[in-house]
């Protein structure tokens, strides 16, 4: 068990791996009971010296739209997990190629299971500007720069799902506010190598699912 403590979290008697505490304080319904797994998440960081926990903390606090704890530049400029997730790997280049080898409607299928998915089993879609990281994902993930934000008004509109509110649908003021979320120092970057990506956990969350999805049909 004491190897085994290293990876999981404490919280009321449990051991939990960090993604449980995080949905279930993504999933709790308000910023005020959220705090109790944060606190938990926190403590964890202290003693094992995590400083990058403080991302994962603001993931939930932006979800909520609390305020983020503000971090110096040079806070994690060198933490070797972080910049473990810039890198690319195996998966990540192979469901790209297969992703540019569909045709166009394969493409959308892929995409629009991926949403249905992503909206059915996380709480993490929850505001019409969080089409900002699906964005990010197919542009930075898929299909490069040929993909902007006014040719992505008629993408996102192809891979909406049915019955989805329309309070979280694309529309014009949406694309209108795109940007304003990125700061100008990420600007032009992707989104797994900005150092302050407001949507995050969600980008990543949705990568994994258009991934698995890509890989487990070829």
């Amino acid at each position: 068990m004491k190897n085994q403590n290293k990876e999981l979290l404490y919280l009321d008697g449990m051991w939990l791996r960090q993604d449980q505490l995080l949905n279930l304080a993504m999933g709790v319904g308000n910023y005020a009971q959220a705090e109790h797994y944060l606190f938990a998440l926190l403590a964890d960081a202290v003693v094992k010296g995590r400083r990058e926990a403080i991302l994962e903390v603001n993931k939930v606090r932006e979800h909520y739209g609390v305020k983020a704890i503000p971090l110096s530049d040079d806070d994690l400029e060198d933490d070797d997990d972080l910049q473990g997730k810039t890198r690319l790997t195996v998966a990540d280049e192979q469901a790209k190629k297969l992703f540019l080898k569909m045709t166009r409607e394969e493409q959308q299928d892929v995409l629009r299971r991926s949403m249905r998915r992503l909206i059915a089993d996380y709480h993490l879609f929850n505001y019409a500007r969080h089409w900002l990281a699906i964005f990010m994902v197919v542009r930075d993930r898929l299909v490069g720069e040929s993909l902007n934000q006014t040719n992505f008004t008629t993408l996102a509109s192809e891979i909406t799902p049915e019955g989805l509110p329309q309070k979280l649908r694309f529309g014009v003021n949406t694309r209108k506010n795109m940007g304003r979320e990125i700061c100008e120092t990420d600007r032009g970057e992707v989104y797994y190598r900005m150092k302050r990506n407001p949507q995050e956990q969600l980008c990543d969350t949705f990568w994994d699912i258009v991934k698995d999805t890509i890989l487990t049909q070829n």
